[in-house]
This record gives structure tokens, C-alpha cells and sequence, in this order.
């Protein structure tokens, strides 16, 4: 499980012009263009901030046990698409997301890891455009596609009409979606 907020705060330390974007447009390309960059991110041999530490040790358990299945993480107070596309430019930098060839239709493209929004009731009205934008943002598309098109989505209240739009919306994007 991760916190928003302190994904948001392992990007603007570590990505590269992160934290001059302030608009959320422009983090949203900052982590796109960093999610689907060729070459591998840069490392330092520093310790990182705890999420990308954590990111780091999924990465690490799946290399000692390649069979391992390394599921997902939950990804609590997400208000904004920018914090799931944080999540996912931390698994890029772990090696636990591999963006493909973008000249082959994305061969290649590998998600060792699932990312699951977690939606608060006061964040659930928000949620429909908020996974609006991330399906049709193509790192998070190569994602899906990765990892068969399927999304879950963690919701903190039982609201069936929500559940009903928001897996509505993901069967036109061609997204599998479980709650």
C-alpha cells in the first residue's frame, strides 16, 4: 500500500523536472515522457524515498524468484491522474514497467505490477474522469495492454451506481475493470 501524496513527493525528488510542474497537465506529460523514455531511468547508488524503496524490493523479490507473482499495490488518496501515473514511473524506474517498442506496436511491453487506486467517497465523483484520463494516456495504455487490459479499482464506499458507470466507462475503453 502507498500514499498519493508520498508517491507525488518520491517523483518531484527523483523525475527530472517533476516538481517544476505545477499544472497538472504538465505533470501528467513530465510522467508520460518519463514512463515511455528508450533507454533505462538513471540511478544513483543513493537510497531513495521509502515508495521507490518499496518499488525497489518488488523488483529486487522478482528477480530472486522470477515465477513469483508480484500483484499489486494499492495506492490510497489518489485524487488526481498524476498520482497513479506517479506509481507507474516508479515501477518504470525499478524495471517493473517496460514501455516496449514504440515503432512495433509496443513489443515488448512488460508490467510486472498492477497499480489499484484506492477512491475515497469524496473522491469517487471524480473518479470517472480521473481513469478517463489515465486510459487514454499512452504510458498508462501500455500498462493495461501489458497487463491484458484489466484494471481494479478499490472504491471506500458501496455504491453500486458508481461501480456501474465507472465499469461502463472501462468496457468502452476496452478495459477489463474489477472492484
Amino acid at each position: 500500500m502507498e500514499a498519493a501524496a508520498e508517491l507525488q513527493a518520491a517523483c518531484r525528488e527523483l523525475l527530472p523536472g517533476y516538481g517544476r510542474a505545477l499544472r497538472e497537465p504538465e505533470r501528467w506529460a513530465v510522467l508520460t515522457r518519463g514512463c515511455l523514455e528508450r533507454p533505462p531511468i538513471a540511478r544513483s547508488g543513493e537510497t531513495g524515498p521509502p515508495p521507490a524503496e518499496r518499488f525497489d524490493e518488488l523488483a529486487i523479490g522478482l528477480l530472486l524468484d522470477p515465477a513469483a507473482d508480484s500483484g499489486s499495490v494499492l495506492i490510497t488518496g489518489v485524487e488526481k491522474a498524476s498520482d497513479m501515473l506517479c506509481a507507474l514511473w516508479l515501477a518504470r524506474r525499478s524495471g517493473l514497467f517496460h514501455p516496449g517498442s514504440t515503432i512495433r506496436g509496443w513489443a515488448g511491453a512488460r508490467s510486472r505490477v498492477g497499480v489499484v487506486p484506492s477512491f475515497r467517497p469524496a473522491s469517487v465523483g471524480h473518479a470517472t474522469y480521473m481513469l478517463a484520463t489515465l486510459y487514454a494516456n499512452a504510458a498508462y495504455k501500455r500498462h493495461l495492454a501489458a497487463r491484458g487490459n484489466a484494471q481494479r479499482v478499490a472504491l471506500q464506499t458501496a455504491d453500486s451506481g458508481v461501480e456501474a458507470r465507472l465499469a461502463r466507462q472501462a468496457r468502452s475503453w476496452g478495459v477489463e475493470l474489477s472492484v
